[in-house]
């Protein structure tokens, strides 16, 4: 057990973009900066992804706690944002390749609806990493929430 290599290497500092698909507002797309920090923890069995944007001048920050099984590619996290998911932790189950791409899955609650899906894909490069977020219907149907694109500082 351990993290992924290609993870791993993500290790330090990391300045980007954050792209945020509103949807449902007038201007959907709303921009910022956004930083990173990403680190090994508990013995490199765990990766955590601590990252920050805005949202009309508010500062909002996130977080990813990601284990790996490497042998059988499995994927455990658990993730919470001050704007999408504040005082909650959702639970995600997935994959990750042997390039180290992660794809994850996790449930959330609409109260008087069926729960809505969430899926998040991280894929690391060289010097740089896209962390990508998107918004799953009930009845399947996927539309992109965040783009957050880094470049090591």
């Amino acid at each position: 057990m351990g993290v992924h290599a290609k993870l791993a290497a993500l290790s330090g500092t990391w300045q980007g973009t954050n792209r945020l698909n509103a949807s449902w507002m007038p201007d959907p797309i709303k921009e910022s900066l956004s930083t990173a920090s990403v680190r090994t923890m508990l013995n490199d069995t765990c990766l955590e992804i601590e990252y920050d944007w805005e949202f009309d001048g508010k500062h909002e920050e996130g977080l990813i706690l990601l284990t790996c099984d490497k042998k059988g590619g499995a994927a455990h996290a658990f993730w919470s944002d001050s704007w999408h998911s504040a005082n909650q932790l959702m639970s995600c189950v997935g994959t990750v390749s042997e390039s180290g791409e992660v794809n994850l899955k996790g449930t959330y609650k609409v109260e008087g609806n069926p729960d809505w899906g969430w899926r998040t894909k991280i894929l690391p490069g060289d010097g740089s990493f896209r962390y990508l977020m998107f918004n799953v219907s009930p009845e399947g149907l996927e539309e992109w929430a965040v783009e957050m694109d880094f470049t090591r500082t």
